[in-house]
């Protein structure tokens, strides 16, 4: 194993065990998916019935063992006798493996909310209940104490030193958020939320600790502006802070309609561009969406520019996402009832 790749699994070992380190959320460099996943508000935005969403993402497989996560969600909206206000719920179901440790996570997740419209603004809010269970594997996991002076390397044989109180823990997390939507004019068109995570600080740890998960604040800002006739731009800003992690996600995207193409009835390209206010700018996420009728894919990378492109040799996350949508039904034909009949 080379020096690049030992401290790599060092440092991906320390943040996962360690009583002074925080682990990081489940996070996805699409936009369609990441709002969702940190604002459950953002599930109930779209314009139909009931809505499918699920997305992979791949990444650090040149570094050693890749990490993977899934995501599935499914929302249903419900009608009330009040014609501006709607009722939404879902469930979402995430998976995560990651480093060398086996780290496992399964998350599911109850979302719940309603939406309220006034003239042409729209106001979300929306409560998240979850479970989350994860899980490590010690085997193959070389620690300090386990180095061997007669032969030079390391004794899987030799005892660890940890005092892991097991190699499973679960937990329960709550998280809320809210979301406007407005219209200025007919060619404006903006989206904002807040998302408060973690809300009890759940305990999360394999030692015998009263580590706890730090409470997290997120933010989105989107916009929809008509260039002309046919191109639209979709400029986006998203950022999360906890203590001890943040992340921004800045960029846009433009769409266009394909007239003409039987296959694909609209194409978004965006640019992203994942930094922070106090850390380091880690990657470029470009790609691009297809709509073509009920549906909608999504295909992006990102491209790391951080230090460690050394390592990585600027390869970053591959993500892919496929979104189903049911549009309400529409009476294509009106009828007048015949008296005779």
């Amino acid at each position: 194993m080379s020096k690049i790749r030992l401290s790599i699994c060092f440092l991906v070992f320390l943040s996962l065990f360690t009583k002074d380190t925080y682990s990081q959320d489940v996070h996805f460099s699409q936009r369609l998916v990441g709002d969702r996943q940190l604002n459950p508000s953002f599930t109930n935005r779209f314009d139909g019935n009931f809505q499918v969403i699920t997305a992979y993402r791949q990444q650090w497989q040149s570094i050693g063992v890749p990490f993977t996560t899934g995501s599935l969600f499914f929302t249903k909206k419900f009608k009330t006798s009040i014609p501006v206000l709607e009722w939404f719920a879902g469930l979402a179901y995430a998976n995560d493996k990651s480093g060398d440790a086996k780290l496992t996570m399964n998350q599911f997740q109850l979302n719940a909310g309603a939406s309220y419209r006034y003239l042409q603004h729209k106001f979300t809010l929306a409560v998240q209940n979850g479970w989350i269970a994860k899980s490590f594997n010690q085997s193959g996991l070389s620690f300090p104490s386990q180095y061997d002076r007669n032969t030079g390397g390391f004794n899987e044989n030799l005892s660890s030193g940890e005092a892991f109180a097991g190699e499973n823990t679960s937990y329960y997390d709550l998280n809320i958020g809210v979301m406007w939507e407005t219209e200025f004019g007919n060619e404006w068109k903006m989206t904002s939320g807040i998302s408060l995570n973690h809300l009890i600080e759940p305990k999360e740890s394999f030692f015998d600790l009263g580590n706890q998960k730090n409470r997290g604040v997120g933010g989105q800002f989107l916009a929809e502006k008509q260039l002309n006739e046919i191109i639209k731009l979709h400029p986006y800003l998203s950022y999360y802070w906890a203590r001890g992690a943040s992340e921004m996600l800045v960029g846009s995207a433009v769409s266009f309609p394909l007239e003409g193409f039987k296959k694909i009835d609209e194409l978004k390209p965006f640019l992203y561009l994942r930094t922070g206010v106090d850390r380091i700018t880690d990657a470029f996420v470009v790609g691009s969406r297809a709509n073509f009728g009920k549906f909608d894919l999504g295909l992006s990378y990102d491209v790391n520019i951080s230090d460690l492109e050394l390592a990585s040799n600027y390869q970053g996350g591959f993500e892919l996402s496929l979104i189903f949508t049911a549009r309400n039904p529409k009476l294509k034909n009106i009828r007048i009832p015949c008296e005779r009949y």
